[in-house]
Order: structure tokens, then C-alpha cells, then sequence
């Protein structure tokens, strides 16, 4: 909890007393007569600290996926992985996915070297041949579809699995309460110092907002080998709670 006090060179009596009664000896509050041309900073006031948090279960789910197809020729290497990951676009489409939900990450042909030691000790690089690879994110808004459509991907030829990420619909909307009770936080704050002395909040003089905080939830990359052809298993996807957090500074003007 943060709370501090500013106290003009101009000071009621009321507001030097209860400044004492707070614990700001006259030393500190010499040393805090600074002028600045805020309003805030030239007459007595309070800041305080309002926090507000609230947990939710997501029910959006961004998948990663990807399609490595590798050849002894580039060629050969870009038109298969082209062809495979055109499927899986196409099964993906034909789930009910929005095309606004789809996102190419990244398309790839690199060539890929084998290593063999020879008789003298020294390492030997050859071109074994061509890695072509497609990347796509995939935003699911029926996140209890996540798992099922991640088994029929790979059912299509999809055979790496780079992470899932979750998010919340009417996120705003959420920010929006918690900003509210963020505020109300820092009133209640505020009054349990001031009534102890007598005094009254006057005018809120500034809000000051913190970035909003959301625990992030993803799963690490790792590669994923296909099932086979009309066993498509679901695969388990659990997205937990995230804890949504919000902060607010609050200063009002100590009412004479």
C-alpha cells in the first residue's frame, strides 16, 4: 500500500496537525516544500493506492502449428510442404474457423546438412536435402474445441506443435470493473487515514493508472508425430484461471 502526503509552505493549522498525527515530523514536511506547477503539489493532499484483482477461466485459445516436409530437393521440399499445409488450411476452414482467425507465422526452405566423422577425426558436412516449413497461428473462440481440432490437424499432415496461448472475450469490459473497484479501493484507503484526524478529502486533484496485468499461459514448443489416419485423438487442452490485476494512484486535496 502506498501512501503519501504533500504539504504546502502555506499550511492550515488543521492540516500541519494532521500531518503530525500521521507521523510527518516538521523535518519532512520542510523537506517536501517543493513548488511544481501541478495543482497536486501545491496544496495539502493525500495519494493513495487502490488495487483491485478478479480471476478468469479463458475461453479463447490461440494454437501453433506447423508443417515440416523434408526432400533431397528444394523443389520437391516446397511444392509437398505447399501442398500439405494447403490441407491443413482447408481442414481448419471446414471446422468453422473464420479466415480472420488464421495467421501465417512463417514459411521456410533452408537446406539441411548430415554430419559424419571421418577415420582422421574431422567432421564432414554434406546436403542431405531441403526442409520446407509453414507455421500457422490458429485463434479457436470455442475453446473447448481447442484439443479436437489440434488431433485432426495433425490428421492432415500438420506434424509440429509450437504452443498455445489463452485469452478472454470482453477483456476491456473486465479491465473496465476492475478499474472501478481499483478506484473505490483508494477512497476507502484515503478515508481510514483522514477521518482518524478529523479532516476530509476535498477534490480529487489526479488518477494515475497502472498497465493492467494478466498472468500469461502458454505451453512450450515441441514437435508432435502424426496419428494415425482415422484415429484422430483430441488432444487434452485445460486452460486454467488467469488472475486479472489492476492498480490506481488516487490523490485528492485535504479539504480545509
Amino acid at each position: 500500500m502506498s501512501t503519501t502526503f504533500r504539504i504546502s509552505c502555506l499550511l492550515a493549522p488543521l492540516a500541519f496537525i494532521a500531518a503530525l498525527a500521521l507521523g510527518i515530523g516538521a523535518p519532512a514536511a520542510h523537506a517536501q516544500q517543493q513548488f511544481y506547477p501541478s495543482l497536486k503539489d501545491s496544496v495539502p493532499s493525500i495519494t493513495t493506492t487502490g488495487v483491485a484483482s478478479m480471476e478468469v477461466v479463458p475461453d479463447i485459445a490461440t494454437i501453433s502449428i506447423g508443417v515440416d516436409t523434408e526432400r533431397p530437393k528444394a523443389a520437391d521440399a516446397a511444392r509437398e510442404n505447399a501442398r500439405a499445409a494447403q490441407a491443413v488450411v482447408g481442414e481448419i476452414k471446414a471446422q468453422g474457423i473464420e479466415a480472420k482467425d488464421i495467421k501465417t507465422l512463417s514459411i521456410t526452405l533452408s537446406p539441411v546438412y548430415g554430419e559424419t566423422t571421418e577415420a582422421n577425426g574431422r567432421v564432414k558436412r554434406t546436403l542431405r536435402g531441403y526442409l520446407a516449413s509453414n507455421s500457422l497461428s490458429v485463434r479457436i473462440r470455442d475453446i473447448t474445441k481447442a484439443g479436437a481440432l489440434a488431433g485432426q490437424l495433425m490428421d492432415k499432415g500438420a506434424n509440429s506443435f509450437e504452443g498455445i496461448a489463452f485469452d478472454f472475450s470482453q477483456k476491456e469490459a473486465k479491465y473496465d470493473g476492475l478499474r472501478g473497484d481499483a478506484v473505490r479501493d483508494a477512497l476507502r484507503k484515503a478515508n481510514s487515514y483522514v477521518n482518524g484526524v478529523g479532516i476530509k478529502l476535498g477534490r480529487v486533484l489526479e488518477i494515475a493508472t497502472q498497465p493492467p496485468e494478466t498472468a500469461p499461459v502458454a505451453m512450450s514448443p515441441r514437435v508432435l508425430a502424426a496419428a494415425p489416419r482415422g484415429a484422430s485423438a483430441a488432444i487434452p487442452v485445460e486452460p486454467g484461471a488467469q488472475t486479472l490485476r489492476t492498480e490506481v494512484q488516487v490523490t485528492w486535496e485535504l479539504a480545509q
